[in-house]
């Protein structure tokens, strides 16, 4: 009787601990989720209602086109009308519901009459690409933005399981789609590049950088489409956004000015933030002074620079940005993105930097900044380097180190390489950079004055390259996005 008694009481406390552990997470783990009913999500739904916000893209009588729309989740597909997500995969995180909507829609909770302090998130991806997230306001109400528009969507059945009927009933390329995946297994590929040039006519000895962005398109390891525009394009999770360094002269003074704004066709709707902030050091002093700004990397949340204290003392201080919040004109420190890890590997690689400064009689008395890093291109991979800044001699110096820790799939998606480097240089001695698709074939090449586009054949490079890109001189990548499968086809489109 004891031992059952016993028992019991461990079960009861075992539920008792289940319970107060998830609650204490700040942000759950990502969670794949169960098969069938165990699904975060599930059931047939419906758009029932929408609110517009300050990032719509659309109109109203466009959101109002959305009323009605059926919404699937089903462990074989979630589908919105006639957008589709094949096999796909669930996670889960509980968040801070106004900081979530803060920093991603710049809304609040009371905009969209969510009531509590913490909202479930649930983030529906593909082997592909990521597909979209949605606000599980409780087991009857979801809300899902597309375009900067949200709409609210309720539950009608979730007898999907029990009749698959309900499956066929969706767009018939939906069932096409899905039978043709498993044959092809992602033959389309596409890549958005993003580079970067110094101004040969600048002025004055001050330094300018052109930005241009490539679309390159491949299908059954055939270029079909090659697109460019001025600045860096960007895909984000509300569409495509543009990025532009906009110089400004006044009282004798040159600042550069980064914008980030999301394109649509309506420019009044157009969403900025401003990254024309002043450093923290220059805030303190109370001097407005001359600065320069060079984008390093660009990805979907982040975007990493250079400020240069130009006519000032030559301070050149690297900084990092969340794209959404860089109006607040703060930069983040390595420990946001990479945890205690990228604190201790930015300090490890100071100390190691250092040593050798010391083994050379260079005296240098300073200690590493948390917010002073960023990310640069070496031997075809994106990789953190740390910054110091000095006075030796009287003279405002800087030095970069290494920080030894791989950025993290949720900064940058597909760092890989599928061909190793040696081998890529030993292919194409004169290679500088490279990239390859995750569907591994097509890979990218960068030479000093060529982007060249090779297949992948049998784990290798083909004979010759498929096409041939003029670079100008100096040329670098700041950003290089993949889409694969449908959603190339999709950014050929948004991108015309």
């Amino acid at each position: 009787m004891r031992s059952i008694i016993c028992v019991i009481v461990l079960i009861g406390l075992v539920f008792m601990l289940t319970g107060c552990g998830l609650d204490s997470f700040e942000i759950a783990e990502n969670i794949a989720a169960p098969r069938n009913l165990n699904l975060p999500i599930y059931g047939e739904w419906v758009i029932e209602d929408f609110r517009m916000s300050t990032i719509s893209s659309m109109d109203r009588d466009e959101a109002a086109e959305y009323l009605g729309t059926k919404v699937v989740f089903h462990d074989k597909l979630v589908s919105i009308g006639e957008n589709y997500c094949l096999n796909p995969s669930f996670k889960i995180k509980n968040v801070n519901a106004d900081e979530y909507l803060t920093y991603y829609y710049k809304t609040r909770p009371g905009l969209l009459n969510i009531k509590s302090d913490r909202i479930q998130v649930v983030s529906v991806s593909d082997k592909e690409q990521f597909f979209n997230e949605f606000i599980k306001v409780d087991e009857d109400l979801i809300i899902v933005n597309i375009d900067g528009v949200f709409f609210y969507l309720s539950k009608e059945t979730d007898l999907i399981e029990n009749d698959n009927s309900k499956l066929l009933s969706l767009p018939e390329e939906i069932d096409m789609a899905e039978e043709s995946s498993s044959k092809e297994n992602g033959i389309g590929s596409g890549i958005l590049i993003g580079l970067k040039s110094l101004n040969i006519g600048q002025e004055e000895n001050m330094e300018s950088w052109n930005y241009r962005t490539i679309f390159i398109r491949s299908y059954n390891r055939e270029i079909v489409n090659i697109q460019e525009t001025d600045g860096l394009m960007l895909p984000r999770r509300s569409g495509f956004w543009k990025i532009e360094v906009k110089r400004q002269e006044l009282d004798g003074k040159i600042n550069d000015e980064i914008k980030a704004y999301q394109l649509d066709k309506k420019t009044e709707l157009k969403t900025a933030v401003d990254m024309n902030s002043l450093d923290q050091d220059t805030k303190e002093s109370g001097q407005e002074q001359s600065t320069i700004k060079t984008i390093l990397f660009a990805a979907n949340d982040y975007i990493s620079i250079e400020n240069i204290h130009y006519r000032n003392k030559g301070q050149r201080y690297l900084e990092f940005y969340p794209i959404d919040n860089i109006g607040t004109g703060k930069s983040i420190k390595i420990s946001d993105i990479m945890g205690e890890a990228g604190k201790e590997a930015l300090i490890q690689g100071f100390n190691k930097e250092m040593a050798k400064e010391m083994d050379n009689h260079t005296i240098v008395d300073v200690t590493p900044k948390e917010n002073s890093f960023g990310l640069f291109r070496r031997n075809g991979m994106w990789i953190f380097k740390g910054r110091v800044n000095y006075m030796e001699d009287g003279n405002y110096q800087y030095k970069d180190f290494n920080i030894n820790i791989l950025p993290t799939k949720e900064l940058i998606s597909f760092d890989e390489l599928a061909i190793p480097w040696k081998a890529i240089k030993a292919k194409v001695p004169e290679a500088v950079d490279a990239f390859t698709s995750p569907n591994e074939d097509l890979a990218i090449v960068l030479t000093y004055g060529h982007i060249l586009v090779f297949r992948i054949e049998n784990g290798e490079l083909s004979d010759e390259p498929i096409e041939r890109i003029k670079l100008n001189s100096g040329e670098k990548v700041v950003m290089a996005e993949w889409a694969l499968g449908k959603y190339s086809l999709l950014w050929d489109e948004q991108f015309k």
